[in-house]
C-alpha cells in the first residue's frame, strides 16, 4: 500500500490545481468579452451571498493549514512510517494545497457577478425600447452599472412611522 496513496493524492491535487487555473482563465476571458460589450460587473455588497465566500476563504485556508500540521505531527508521533511513506504524506499535503488553491481561485474569480451583470444588461437592453417612449429624464442609470442584481444596498429607514426607542425602566427603586 506504500506509495499508492501518495500517487492518488498527488493526482487529485494536480487535478485541483489544473481545474483552478482553467476556471481562472475562463472567467478572465468572460470578463474581457463582457468588457468589450461595455458590461462591467459591480463589486458584491455586504449583504450579497458572494461576500460570504470572501469572508470564509481565510477561515477555510487556516483550517487547511491546521489539518496539514496535524497530519504531519500525528504521522511522526504515531510512527506512521510503518504503514505509509513520506511520499504518501507529501501527497496528502499536496492535495490539501491543491484544494486550497482551487477554493481560493473559485472564490476570487466567480462567475455569479458576470451572470448578474449579463442579465442586468439584457434587461436594460430590453427596456431600452420602452425607455425611448418615456419622457426625457425618466430613465435611470442602467442596472449593470450599479450594485449586483442580488444586492439591494444598505437598509433604508422605515417610512411607516417613527422607530421606537428603548423602553424606559425605573432602576432607582
Amino acid at each position: 500500500m506504500r506509495y499508492w496513496v501518495g500517487i492518488v493524492f498527488f493526482a487529485a491535487g494536480a487535478a485541483l490545481f489544473v481545474a483552478a487555473v482553467l476556471h481562472k482563465r475562463r472567467v478572465l476571458a468572460a470578463r474581457a468579452a463582457a468588457a468589450a460589450r461595455g458590461i462591467v460587473p459591480g463589486e458584491p455588497g455586504l449583504r450579497s451571498v458572494a461576500a460570504f465566500g470572501e469572508i470564509m476563504r481565510p477561515i477555510i485556508l487556516a483550517f487547511l493549514v491546521y489539518a496539514a500540521i496535524k497530519t504531519v505531527v500525528l504521522f511522526v508521533m504515531l510512527d506512521g512510517e510503518e504503514v505509509l511513506s513520506y511520499f504518501d504524506v507529501a501527497g496528502v499535503l499536496f492535495m490539501l494545497a491543491g484544494y486550497g488553491a482551487w477554493m481560493s481561485l473559485r472564490t476570487t474569480y466567480r462567475t455569479s457577478d458576470l451572470v448578474a451583470a449579463e442579465a442586468a444588461a439584457a434587461e436594460a437592453a430590453a427596456s431600452a425600447g420602452s425607455a425611448a417612449a418615456a419622457p426625457a429624464g425618466a430613465s435611470e442609470m442602467p442596472a449593470y452599472m450599479g450594485l449586483p442584481a442580488n444586492d439591494r444596498g444598505p437598509p433604508q429607514p422605515a417610512t411607516d412611522g417613527p422607530v421606537p426607542g428603548p423602553v424606559p425602566t425605573n432602576r432607582a427603586g
